[in-house]
């Protein structure tokens, strides 16, 4: 290949996952910034209590809801938040266009929806996610950190073979589903409309869901007694720091408004898998593996876009960490096991990786700039992690252990 050719493979790659080729965004913004984000990030996942393998286990057997309000107040606040900006800032527009190419080099099938699927598939393993994990493993969840390095291998893995994933199964599945990028692009109705509506829509569903299941009944059981003291009575009384539980739809509504610090501060989206892919290139800078990989290169090469999230991660365990020790909650919550943990966790970020991102990043993000193939990516995810629920549970049993 030559030189010309060389550099232009590596500014593909980079673009597919949302790390321009050269970015203006300042260092010590992006530290601040990004760590900033990353203490309310983990602080918001550990008081929800989603980070816990059986809550989301739970959620793929519909037997707690807590997944499903966080993700709900996250999507509707962010959406709301990124309406009012698209029309402000140049900066929206800019986080916005990293996108584009992750729909443009993926077919939908080869892409989104069987990484999506396989994302499901991970997280109903693992009982983790590439965000959530992050809140386990501050708080000392059993087995996390077997997901952890799983993660690691899965990223590895996936960007030792990039190049060849690419050619043999995302180019080959059919570009779309539509004929545009972005869903206000495809019916002709402005972005802040269309976001706003979804906005409204996600939050109206926190509080059907809340009337249906109450929050405080889905708790794990240990919490009990602790919930019924007056600093968990929502209303004056409340204290967030005292009450070892948030309503899980606010929590989600903390995460989302992240995405305005991440627009405005680094022009980027919220996300949590890159941090993996940036880790393993980087443990490969000692040897031979790493030359010639334009695409494990471009995650090892500093770059405020890639690198923000290593401090945005790094916080958010901080917090869950010192959150749980406040609360007496370290190593409290139940793990899957290790070969669960390191399976699932392999599988979660691999198949993140294939689908151009993870349940942040599809989920929170996507959805919420109307990226069509992150509604393809998410119900797909779903849709794993249900068929592996069921199949689990009618099964040999002993998929979902409720504390």
């Amino acid at each position: 290949m030559s030189v010309g050719k060389s550099k232009e493979k590596q500014n593909e790659i980079k673009r597919e996952d949302h790390t321009p080729s050269k970015s203006a965004i300042s260092w010590p913004l992006t530290i601040f910034a990004s760590s900033f984000m990353g203490i309310f990030f983990g602080l918001a996942f550990y008081k929800s209590h989603v980070f816990e393998p059986q809550i989301i286990r739970g959620q793929f057997l519909f037997q707690r809801f807590i997944m499903l309000k966080v993700f709900f107040g996250a999507m509707g606040t962010g959406a709301l938040l990124l309406a009012f900006l698209s029309g402000r800032t140049k900066k929206f527009h800019n986080a916005r266009e990293l996108w584009r190419p992750t729909a443009s080099t993926r077919g939908y099938w080869t892409g989104p929806a069987l990484g999506g699927f396989g994302l499901g598939v991970g997280m109903a393993i693992s009982g983790a996610c590439p965000g959530m994990v992050l809140a386990a493993w501050g708080a000392d969840t059993p087995d996390c950190t077997y997901t952890i390095f799983g993660g690691l291998l899965g990223a590895l893995v996936y960007g030792m073979n990039a190049e060849l994933i690419q050619r043999k199964i995302l180019d080959r599945g059919p570009k779309g589903p539509c004929s545009k990028e972005y869903a206000d692009e495809v019916v002709g109705i402005s972005y802040s409309k269309l976001a706003t509506g979804l906005g409204i829509v996600c939050l109206l569903g926190c509080v059907v869901l809340e009337q249906l299941v109450p929050w405080k009944e889905e708790v794990p059981s240990r919490l009990s007694e602790a919930m019924n003291r007056p600093s968990c009575k929502l209303g004056l009384s409340f204290d967030p720091w005292e009450c070892p539980a948030w309503p899980p739809s606010l929590a989600g509504c903390l995460v989302g408004s992240l995405q305005f610090i991440a627009v405005l501060a680094m022009e980027t989206l919220l996300g949590s898998a890159t941090a993996f892919q940036v880790c393993s290139s980087c443990l490969l800078l000692p040897t031979k593996l790493i030359e010639g990989n334009a695409y494990l290169k471009a995650f090892a090469t500093p770059n405020p876009q890639a690198w923000w999230q290593l401090f945005y991660v790094g916080l958010a365990v901080v917090a869950a960490q010192q959150s749980a020790k406040a609360d007496g909650e370290v190593g409290a919550s139940h793990g899957v096991g290790p070969l669960a943990a390191f399976l699932g966790g392999f599988v979660l970020i691999f198949a993140s990786r294939l689908g151009g991102g993870c349940t942040s990043g599809h989920g929170l993000s996507g959805c919420a700039i109307l990226l069509v193939q992150s509604w393809v990516a998410v119900p797909a995810m779903f849709a794993g992690g249900i068929a592996v629920a069921v199949a689990w549970q009618m099964g040999v049993g002993g998929f979902f252990q409720p504390e």
